[in-house]
């Protein structure tokens, strides 16, 4: 059976990167900085890279940051979409809620990426550090003496 334990130096890293990341998805996706929608996304990088990069296995560190940022981002646009539906009806653009939804891919993308690398990164140093002993059985991947007997 193995045991996982966290690494916090993966998860300090992996949320620092992650949220320098997203802050820099929305300077490029809106092209200026936009303090009011950088520091929320700053925020919701800290909590993925941190959780991401706390794994230390920097494969599946990057693909947790990256699926992680871009639910995240998926959970604010999908009510964005609905009012921009309603909006656009009202108006009479019945495209407007689509239209909406393929501009923002880009960013979406670019959301993913961000996690993906501070969660990729974040675990890389995880794991890197030596925090991250994974016990197998009864074979210790730490290299410390086990006071037990083997029984075979």
């Amino acid at each position: 059976m193995k045991s996982l334990r966290v690494s916090p130096t993966g998860a300090i890293v992996g949320a620092v990167i992650c949220a320098i990341g997203r802050s820099l998805v929305v300077v490029w996706a809106l092209g200026e900085p936009a303090w009011i929608f950088m520091f929320p996304s700053a925020g919701i990088g800290l909590l993925v890279g941190a959780i991401s990069g706390s794994i230390g296995r920097p494969l599946l560190s990057a693909i947790i940051g990256a699926l992680l940022s871009a639910i995240v981002f998926e959970f604010f646009l999908v009510p964005c979409v609905s009012l921009v539906g309603v909006f656009g009806n009202s108006t009479g653009n019945n495209d407007a809620a689509s239209d909406f939804m393929f501009s923002t891919l880009k960013y979406l993308i670019g959301m993913a990426v961000a996690g993906g690398i501070g969660g990729g990164v974040g675990g890389a140093v995880g794991r890197l550090s030596e925090e991250i002993p994974i016990e197998s059985g009864e074979n210790t991947v730490t290299g410390e003496p086990r006071d037990e007997p083997k029984s075979w």
